[in-house]
């Protein structure tokens, strides 16, 4: 029995199949799941029977299109309704849905549409001022014709969609993954510590990002869940007062949010029965598990990619392995190499777009180089130590990891946010650390709490720098701080 199948209920180990297409995972839910809500928002509930004839009746939009087979189509929206089922017509229709981030400018999505050869773009209400330019078809995302139209043959093997990634140093680069890579990364996060089925969660993270679309999103319509679609995270607390979550998935900035917004109105705040908060996406803070306890709410980690549709491993024992992203995912494996994470499985993705070079470079052989510093304990608990790229290469020759020495800082209940990076001292490379203290802590007792952690490091890992932020970092779409060489 597989680590995660340890945590479910007996009932439920193998009542989910694994689909390797979307066109079998909408005929799957609509079937099981039926007349139970599937989406809703604050104007609307759509059914699980209603979502796949919606879906159908949008596909007959595409059709009417008259596109090019298995083309590249945009999808460029808001979290909305509209979204999820624009992106299940597109894939199900045989299209490669690419999900274009509603922050591109005019100039960036005209350079995007013909890198990626879009043969149309759908778009949302508030983003179609910017599509005036193109040549293409727009589409807007109301669109809903009378009739229906019945999906293409799909293999696990085509493409399905594309998104975006580049970390939060790179220049982004468009991953392409096939059916069976979506259809697994869903799968993966199906997995709970105890029934799987009849949640309720609110999808507030961007759906053009891997993160809210598969596990967001998708992994809970796997479930029969009830998914409230919150368009704009300033309508979180809205969001989840009326839709009432049992768990959310968040990333560890989102996470804070709610930890906030508890302490100062109470956990009713956050719709009163929420149990369980799955953090990913970036390095969650140890405290955040402990803040949340008193809540009667779990925090749970884990760590993907883009390149793997999300998931590579997840932890379900955060009390007893506080610093660990967990274990990996079933039919799946992973080996460390020089101190690399390395992953092979058919989650991962078909390539980068018209980038061979960089492909070929991403692995070696079937394993896909993660470019993530871990180690593996003698429980099989997986640890991410640092990312190869951000090394600070100091002149008596150490390698030191900053997200080793962020996580040392992160611990200390005084700090929200922390960044180290390289600095210079007389000619010579140097650590320098940047906190953003939680509301209420004063400058001098979060100078005495860093001196004093720092204290306890080895030398190579001391900060010979610290400066107190008072404005917050700047973060990427998914909550990242945004690393800057």
């Amino acid at each position: 029995m597989h680590y995660f199948e340890e945590h479910l209920p007996s009932e439920e180990r193998n009542a989910i199949p694994y689909l390797s297409t979307t066109v079998q995972f909408l005929d799957y839910i609509s079937d099981h799941y039926g007349d139970s809500i599937a989406l809703s928002d604050q104007n609307q509930a759509v059914s699980y029977s209603e979502l796949a004839l919606r879906v159908s009746r949008r596909r007959h939009v595409l059709e009417e299109l008259h596109l090019p087979p298995r083309c590249n189509v945009g999808l460029f929206d808001t979290n909305s309704i509209a979204a999820v089922e624009w992106f299940l017509a597109l894939t199900t229709a045989g299209y490669t849905a690419v999900m274009l981030p509603s922050a591109l400018s005019e100039a960036v999505l005209i350079h995007t549409v013909q890198h990626y050869e879009l043969k149309a773009i759908i778009t949302g209400p508030t983003l179609i001022e910017k599509t005036n330019s193109l040549s293409i078809p727009i589409v807007p995302a109301y669109f809903l014709e009378r009739n229906g139209e019945p999906p293409a043959f799909v293999a696990k093997n085509d493409c399905a969609a594309i998104f975006f990634t580049g970390g939060t140093t790179g220049t982004p680069k468009g991953v392409m993954l096939n059916h069976g890579a979506l259809m697994r990364g869903a799968l993966n996060g199906t997995y709970r510590d105890g029934t799987m089925f009849g949640q309720t969660m609110v999808a507030a993270l961007p759906f053009t990002h891997v993160f809210g679309m598969v596990f967001s999103m998708l992994s809970g319509l796997y479930t029969g869940s009830h998914m409230a679609v919150c368009g704009n995270m300033r309508d979180l607390f809205k969001e989840m007062a009326r839709a009432k979550p049992t768990t959310m998935i968040a990333v560890p900035g989102m996470a804070e949010m709610m930890l906030t917004v508890a302490q100062k109105r109470g956990v009713q705040a956050l719709g009163g029965r929420l149990k369980l908060i799955i953090c990913g996406a970036a390095p969650v803070p140890e405290r955040l598990m402990y803040s949340f306890k008193p809540y009667g709410i779990r925090v749970l980690s884990g760590y993907g990619m883009t390149e793997t549709a999300n998931l590579v491993c997840g932890n379900l024992e955060q009390e007893t392995h506080p610093d660990s992203v967990g274990r990996q995912y079933p039919c799946q494996e992973a080996r460390i190499v020089n101190g690399e994470l390395q992953v092979k499985g058919d989650m991962l993705f078909s390539g980068y777009w018209k980038d061979e070079a960089t492909t070929r470079a991403a692995f070696d052989g079937e394993w896909l180089k993660t470019g993530d510093l871990a180690r593996v304990d003698e429980n099989g608990f997986i640890h991410i130590v640092g990312r190869i790229k951000n090394l600070i290469i100091l002149s008596n020759g150490e390698n030191v990891s900053p997200e080793e020495v962020e996580e040392v800082f992160y611990r200390n209940v005084c700090v929200q946010d922390c960044l180290v990076s390289e600095t210079e001292i007389a000619g010579r490379p140097a650590i320098q650390l940047e906190v953003f203290p939680v509301n209420d802590v004063t400058d001098g007792t979060l100078e005495q709490e860093m001196k004093r952690i720092s204290d306890t490091l080895p030398t190579a890992m001391r900060p010979a720098r610290i400066f107190i932020r008072h404005e917050p970092f700047e973060k990427s779409a998914s909550l990242k701080i945004i690393r800057k060489k």
